[in-house]
């Protein structure tokens, strides 16, 4: 169960509140952070995101947030906010990492797009989605092989 004070950090940065951020960081676990770092990732806040890089070990960028699992990369992907994974990949976060569901931040970018998904902003054009996809493809993602176990085969008799 999380603290007050990581519950009040996650609210801070959802929100973009960087003053708040800046005071709460110091004292959080390096769960609690990327948890928060995935959550600025998800709301577009690039200082705040900019914030927890620069406070925070780069070893742990790729760690994946307490409640889905997910990496702030993956976020920054399906969300559609490419200056924040490419500031993200600058850093040293891994653009073929695989998600829990054995997906990448290219599938998640690339994924449907439903009018009412919350919280991502609308983009009727699909051009946020576009510029996110060209961001992922020069920074090499889809390139390396997955590491992922193929699927059982079965040999089915008919």
């Amino acid at each position: 169960m999380p603290s007050d004070s990581a519950r009040e950090l996650f609210n801070a940065c959802l929100h973009g509140d960087v003053a708040a951020v800046s005071r709460l960081l110091p004292s959080q676990s390096a769960a609690d952070t990327s948890t928060a770092l995935t959550g600025a990732a998800t709301f577009g806040h690039m200082d705040v995101v900019r914030m927890i890089l620069e406070r925070t070990p780069d070893s742990a960028i790729d760690s994946r947030e307490a409640t889905h699992g997910g990496t702030a990369l993956g976020a920054a992907a399906y969300f559609h906010h490419a200056d924040i994974l490419e500031l993200l990949a600058d850093r040293g976060a891994k653009v073929n990492l695989l998600g829990i569901q054995l997906d990448t931040p290219l599938h998640l970018a690339v994924g449907l797009i439903h009018p009412d998904e919350y919280p991502r902003d609308p983009d009727p054009d699909g051009a946020r989605q576009v510029t996110t996809v060209k961001s992922l493809l020069r920074l090499g993602a889809g390139t390396k092989p997955l590491k992922a176990p193929l699927p059982r085969q079965h040999n089915f008799v008919v």
